[in-house]
C-alpha cells in the first residue's frame, strides 16, 4: 500500500463500483505521489498534468493532505483530508497564473473515492488509455465542484499514478575468450633458441542483462 504522498477521491464515488470499506475489500489508501489526472468540462476532457500530493497520518487510516499542482486554468495548491477510500481536497487557484479567463482566484471542491478505474467508469476506457492510464489502474474518481459569483459548475474527475516500468527478469550469459601466446627459449643452454612454448589463456565473462520489462501499477493490485 502505497504511504504518505499522493492524491484523492470522492465521497461517494459518483454512482460508481468504487470501494468504500464497507465489504472487507476496500481500497485503503493514504495518498501520496506524484499523479496524473483528467477531468471534464465544457464536453471534453482536460489534462492535470502533475500534482504533488504528501500526507500527515492522524490515525491508522485517516489524516491530513497537502499538495500543489498546475492544471490549463492555472497553478493551484491543495489541502483536505483522507479516510479509507474516501478523500475530500479544496483545490484554491492562485490569481494570475494560467488562463486569466479561467482563473478567478476561485476554490474547487473535490470530492474522491479510490478504486479500480476500469471498473467505475468502463464506457471512457479507451479514453483513459489514450491519457496514458493502463487496464487494472487503481486510482481516484469522483467529483469537482465550483459556487462563485460568475461562475458554478459541477463535473467528473480522475487522478491517478503513473505506471512505472519494472524489470521482470535477468538473463546472465558468458563469454569465452581465449589467448595464444608462443614462447621461445633455449632448452639446452648453448645460447640457441632451439624450442618454443605455447601458452592459452581463457577468460570468462559473465554479462547481465534485461529479458523483460513490464509495466506495474505503483497502488498494486487491488487492496484487500
Amino acid at each position: 500500500m502505497p504511504r504518505c504522498s499522493g492524491h484523492a477521491a470522492s465521497e461517494d464515488g459518483g454512482g460508481q463500483s468504487c470501494d468504500d470499506g464497507s465489504d472487507g475489500h476496500s481500497s485503503r489508501l493514504e495518498p501520496g505521489g506524484e499523479l496524473l489526472g483528467i477531468y471534464w468540462q465544457y464536453g471534453r476532457a482536460h489534462p492535470i498534468p502533475a500534482q504533488a500530493m504528501g500526507c500527515t497520518p492522524k490515525e491508522d487510516t485517516a489524516g491530513i493532505v497537502v499538495g500543489n499542482g498546475f492544471d490549463d486554468v492555472g497553478t493551484f495548491n491543495m489541502v483536505g483530508t483522507y479516510k479509507l477510500a474516501k478523500l475530500k481536497l479544496t483545490k484554491q487557484y492562485v490569481p494570475g497564473t494560467g488562463d486569466p479567463r479561467e482563473n478567478l482566484g476561485h476554490a474547487v471542491e473535490l470530492r474522491l473515492t479510490c478504486c479500480d478505474l476500469f471498473a467505475a467508469l468502463p464506457s471512457r476506457a479507451a479514453e483513459f488509455q489514450s491519457w496514458g492510464c493502463p487496464p487494472g489502474n487503481v486510482g481516484f474518481y469522483g467529483t469537482w465542484h465550483v459556487r462563485t459569483r460568475k461562475y458554478k459548475g459541477d463535473g467528473e474527475m480522475c487522478l491517478w499514478l503513473p505506471p512505472v516500468p519494472v524489470v521482470i527478469g535477468y538473463v546472465i550469459t558468458q563469454t569465452m575468450t581465449s589467448t595464444t601466446q608462443a614462447v621461445s627459449y633455449d632448452s639446452n643452454g648453448d645460447g640457441v633458441v632451439d624450442a618454443s612454448q605455447t601458452t592459452q589463456t581463457f577468460t570468462i565473462t559473465p554479462t547481465q542483462a534485461q529479458y523483460g520489462i513490464q509495466l506495474q501499477n505503483p497502488f498494486g493490485p487491488k487492496f484487500a
